[in-house]
């Protein structure tokens, strides 16, 4: 295993892992980084990654078959992530759409989250005006150009679902207006790309 890559991967693990204090325990990161596809183990402890817990895509890999070609079909991203954080996992079971009420959702994971069935037409079009969907019955996908931007969006996501289900009980959250929202998220997509691409240029391709 590449040094560089398990060590771009295990920083991320610790991030994920530190939202584990919520309650969640299972992370799954699938990422295109210096030219390799990888992904780690489905019984990896993100607390203490092992190199074996990474291991290196094959070509005919049927297991998570959608997101392994989101990679593939859409140039634009480079990893997932997949979760079952405790928000965002009720917030799928609930099966409604989640609207973002919070400046940073709209920014960085999109105005509308969507909970959708596990299979490519209905992934494919949740994400794509968004960085996160929940899957039914599964577990959480957020995609970003690079792992750092598909963490912060599941990082933004669970504070966001937290927020919106708890509001629930004063009445409900207050979203955002529509239009305000969209021009949030493509001036994040536009503005703060230069952050990423620095990323992107260490930690990616």
């Amino acid at each position: 295993m590449n040094g560089r890559i398990f060590s771009t991967v295990e920083k991320y693990a610790a991030q994920l892992s530190a939202m584990a204090g919520s309650g969640s325990n299972w992370f799954k990161i699938i990422a295109n980084l210096r030219g390799e596809r990888v992904e780690t183990t489905d019984k990896a402890d993100l607390t203490c990654l092992r190199e074996e817990d990474i291991r290196l895509w094959e070509v005919d890999e049927r297991e998570y078959w959608v997101e392994h070609r989101l990679l593939n079909r859409m140039p634009e991203l480079d990893a997932v992530v997949l979760s079952r954080t405790p928000y965002c996992l009720r917030a799928a079971l609930s099966g409604r759409t989640m609207t973002a009420a919070l400046d940073d959702m709209a920014q960085i994971a999109g105005y509308r989250i969507f909970t959708v069935e596990y299979d490519w037409d209905t992934v494919c079009e949740a994400l794509r005006n968004a960085s996160g969907c929940f899957v039914r019955d599964r577990y959480t996908i957020t995609a970003g150009r690079s792992l750092y931007e598909a963490v912060v969006a599941l990082q933004v996501l669970e504070k966001s679902a937290e927020v919106n289900l708890k509001a629930e009980v004063i009445g409900g959250a207050k979203f955002l207006p529509a239009d305000e929202a969209e021009e949030m998220r493509r001036m994040y997509l536009e503005k703060y790309s230069r952050r990423e691409q620095e990323v992107r240029k260490t930690e990616g391709r």
